[in-house]
Parts: C-alpha cells; sequence; structure tokens
C-alpha cells in the first residue's frame, strides 16, 4: 500500500477574519507539480482533505495530476493540532492508496509517526505544497519513497 501526503500550497488572508485560501503563487506551484507527478500515473482510491478551504482546493489541483477512484471528500483528523495517533490507526486499517491532504505540524508528525513510530523525531519538513510518498513495507512499517515540493519547479 502507498500513502500520500501533501500540506497545502502557498496561502494567504484576503480579509481579516476569513478563512486563508491559496494564494496565485500556491495554486501555480501545486499546478506545477500534479503537471509533474501526471506522467507517473498515480492511482489512488481517495483524496481526502481536512475540511479547510486551503486544503481542499490544494487536494483538487493535485487530483489533476493523479487517477482517483472515488474522489475528493472531507476526513476529520487532519487539522494541525488533531492527533497523529489515531490517524495512524486508522490508515493501518486501509489496503488502498489515498492521498491525504492537511497542515503542519500535523503532516510532519504523521511521517514521523509512521516512519520511526515517534511523532516528536522531525523525519522531513513539509513546505507549502509538499507531496511525499510512504510506501508500507511491513504491517507497522513504512518508507519514505519520494518527496516532492513546488520549489523543485521554479
Amino acid at each position: 500500500m502507498k500513502l500520500y501526503l501533501a500540506r497545502h500550497g502557498d496561502s494567504v488572508v484576503k480579509e481579516h477574519g476569513h478563512e486563508p485560501l491559496l494564494s496565485e503563487q500556491g495554486k501555480q506551484g501545486v499546478l506545477l507539480l500534479a503537471a509533474f507527478i501526471k506522467p507517473l500515473h498515480i492511482h489512488v482510491d481517495s483524496i481526502f482533505h481536512s475540511g479547510k478551504v486551503r486544503a481542499q482546493q490544494t487536494a483538487e489541483l493535485l487530483s489533476t495530476g493523479l487517477i482517483c477512484a472515488n474522489g475528493i471528500e472531507y476526513l476529520t483528523g487532519l487539522n494541525p493540532a488533531d492527533d497523529v495517533t489515531v490517524m495512524a490507526n486508522e490508515i493501518m486499517k486501509w489496503s488502498k492508496d489515498i492521498l491525504l491532504v492537511g497542515h503542519l505540524p500535523f503532516m510532519s508528525n504523521l511521517v514521523s509517526k509512521l516512519v520511526a513510530d515517534n511523532e516528536y523525531k522531525e523525519i522531513m519538513f513539509f513546505h507549502p505544497g509538499s507531496f511525499v510518498c510512504l510506501e508500507q513495507i511491513e504491517e507497522v512499517s513504512w518508507s519514505i519513497e519520494f518527496v516532492l515540493h513546488p520549489g523543485l519547479f521554479r
């Protein structure tokens, strides 16, 4: 099984008190990344996002570079302060390739939990718009297959 993880692209607050949206630079960066991964023919069963607009926008843009069987949906448990262990336990029940789109520090902590079984061990930093592929190599063991971010394409 492969698990794809993405952090939302660069964002900006347009009006005080409103939820941040992807900036134009953020949109372009995620689209560049989606164009790069398209020839890889990555298949996912579903794309899940945190419910925040910038994560949903990122999921929608990334979907242009993926083959997705069941579309894009909100999934609880992907927000910045959510419990990584709860999500890691949920992931262990899955058998199909999935993309999760979320935020810092959650995404970085989730990689650490899955790869090193320690969410506090810094394994990698998620730049805005990062796209990471983890591969399950044993029932409870994961390895990082690749890491991409929009800065690589500018």
